[in-house]
């Protein structure tokens, strides 16, 4: 189907299942949702194309392999939450996008290479500005207000944060890199981030010290704003749910393996983006018969995506986690993507696959996401009986722009 595009010009729009799953392989479509973040963007993992990105993405993958996700899931993770979390269930109160993007904002500061205390409230609440700045520079596509003002406070926040945390972080790295090569320290001694990733293969990846910046600046805030994201829609559906199925909210608090299909489902219903652009570099015909001229601007439109009957049957629209999974399909459907561009970082917030039937291994991961909803929910964390969510007006993006959810008392039980 053809859509006409805001300011002008038509679209293409992907709404069946096996449309958007060969669009997302081809290798004549390039990513082109963020040429609007340039500022953020421009040069990122997420936006190359070809040789380039296959270049970074084998240097990069020998970050965001499964025994650092476990090191970060089972070491890293639980530290943070509890520093990020316990000041609020001291306080009896909260707000989900608050607590998640705290949360998410000190574990992606690791991943990206930032040094932070999560404990340090007032750095935290610095770099989540950052963050927050960061997110709505490279998701300018998507913003209601203006967007010169948008792009003017990125480049005044990229300085500051530069100055403040920035520069100190990468001294640091540089310095341990200078005495691995001296033989001065070993390589288990070096942090697990992009940072010290990209410093040392600067020369090799031929690229700026700009472009290693605005790469930090990417997993600061892709991470932070689809973990935030992601965990403020999970526990909303859940509350949600609970109404009818109480049982179901007393299961995710101590079942992490339930927890993680509720936030594979919610995935599937909300993902991080709603849309996915693509632009053909040659005019692709897909197996349907669908025609995507050259230059034309392809919209794969996962909301309606995920929810293809064909697919996951009549009741596509509703969350249920005890759904089957189809055969050829994941539980969250598209919302990581698929072939070359597929999220690096799938298993960090998602998890393993989880088994078709009985318990998963020992060694499982069940995900950044699914460990905070556990957490929350085992806290006693439920929806704010005088204060509804609120919705963000500033992005067409579904976001929520306040979550507010309070605690029990210390003698009550959740």
């Amino acid at each position: 189907m053809r859509s006409t595009l805001t300011g002008g010009g038509d679209a293409v729009v992907l709404t069946g299942w096996q449309q958007a799953r060969e669009a997302y392989r081809s290798k004549d479509l390039r990513q082109a949702m963020y040429d609007e973040g340039a500022l953020i963007m421009e040069d990122c993992l997420l936006v190359l194309h070809g040789e380039a990105h296959r270049r970074r993405r084998r240097v990069e993958n020998r970050l965001f392999r499964r025994e650092t996700f476990a090191h970060w899931e089972r070491r890293v993770l639980g530290d943070t939450l509890e520093a990020v979390m316990m000041p609020y269930v001291a306080a009896g109160r909260a707000d989900l996008r608050a607590l998640g993007y705290r949360a998410a904002i000190s574990l992606t500061a690791t991943i990206a290479g930032v040094d932070h205390d999560p404990a340090n409230a007032a750095h935290t609440s610095r770099l989540e500005h950052f963050v927050r700045t960061f997110s709505a520079g490279a998701t300018l596509a998507h913003s209601t207000g203006d967007r010169d003002e948008v792009r003017r406070e990125v480049r005044e926040q990229l300085g500051a944060f530069r100055a403040e945390m920035l520069a100190d972080s990468l001294h640091r790295r540089r310095e341990l890199l200078a005495r691995l090569a001296a033989g001065e320290t070993a390589e288990e001694d070096l942090p697990r981030d992009v940072a010290t990733l990209l410093l040392r293969h600067q020369e090799a990846l031929d690229i700026s010290p700009a472009v290693i910046e605005r790469e930090i600046c990417f997993y600061l805030q892709a991470g932070a704003h689809s973990t935030a994201d992601t965990y403020t829609h999970a526990l909303d559906a859940l509350f949600r749910r609970a109404a009818a199925h109480p049982e179901d909210l007393r299961r995710a608090a101590a079942d992490p393996a339930f927890a993680q299909r509720c936030v594979h489902e919610s995935l599937r219903l909300n993902p991080a983006s709603p849309v996915a652009w693509r632009e053909p570099l040659r005019t692709v015909r897909l197996r349907d018969g669908t025609v995507l001229p050259q230059g034309s601007r392809v919209v794969i439109d996962l909301a309606a995506v995920n929810r293809d009957p064909e697919v996951w049957g009549p009741d596509a629209g509703v969350f249920n986690p005890h759904r089957s999974v189809p055969e050829g399909a994941d539980a969250w459907g598209l919302s990581f993507g698929a072939g070359a561009h597929a999220c690096i970082g799938a298993e960090l917030d998602g998890g393993m696959d989880l088994p078709s039937d009985g318990p998963p291994p020992d060694d499982h991961l069940y995900g950044t996401v699914a460990v905070m909803v556990t957490a929350t929910i085992a806290a006693g964390g439920r929806p704010d009986p005088h204060n509804p969510p609120v919705q963000d007006p500033h992005t067409k993006r579904r976001h929520f722009s306040s979550y507010p959810i309070v605690f029990p008392e210390p003698q009550e039980q959740p």
